[in-house]
């Protein structure tokens, strides 16, 4: 899977997400920016915002959809995931006890990884 691949499937899933990313992507290499930078800086603040605000129905989606690309198998897009996202949420200062129950089986290696 390619950046600009990886990149579009987190817009096309999440729109919500489309001001955050052209933000982002506009001033660097377009839908070709690397995916660590989107990722880390589109979908992790997003997704630490709905941690904190303890609205866990809604993140849910997103891990979810961390899931989703851990289970494809695709190594390019399961190092966006473990590196960029899990590890970033795994090092905020998130509730890991809300956390643990939304994360599919995949995403709880990964996060086992780290500790």
């Amino acid at each position: 899977m390619t950046s600009k691949e990886l990149n579009l499937m987190l817009i096309s899933t999440f729109p919500q997400l489309d001001k955050a990313y052209h933000e982002q992507v506009d001033w660097q290499e377009g839908d070709d920016t690397g995916s660590h930078v989107v990722y880390g800086d589109v979908l992790v603040p997003a997704m630490l915002f709905l941690l904190n605000g303890k609205r866990y129905d809604t993140v849910a989606e997103y891990f979810d959809f961390v899931e989703s690309l851990l289970v494809y198998g695709d190594e390019y897009a399961s190092d966006v995931v473990i590196a960029t996202v899990i590890e970033s949420i795994v090092l905020s200062d998130a509730d890991e006890s809300a956390i643990l129950p939304l994360l599919g089986s995949e995403t709880k290696k990964a996060w086992n990884g780290f500790e």
